[in-house]
């Protein structure tokens, strides 16, 4: 029935893993999708402003 009651004490116990500074290698997988939602949210103003445009 589950794990024994001497490992769900000690799970507590175990180190956690600690933070690590942003390094520049993350850069990219953070620009990557604002830039893809800029580019969408722009072109869909531009084409609500000329959808009546002919």
């Amino acid at each position: 029935m589950g794990t024994p009651p001497a490992v769900r004490r000690r799970a507590h116990l175990a180190p956690r893993p600690k933070a690590t500074p942003m390094t520049g290698s993350r850069i990219p997988g953070l620009l990557v999708p604002a830039v893809f939602l800029l580019a969408l949210i722009v072109g869909v103003c531009w084409y609500w402003r000329h959808r009546d445009d002919d």
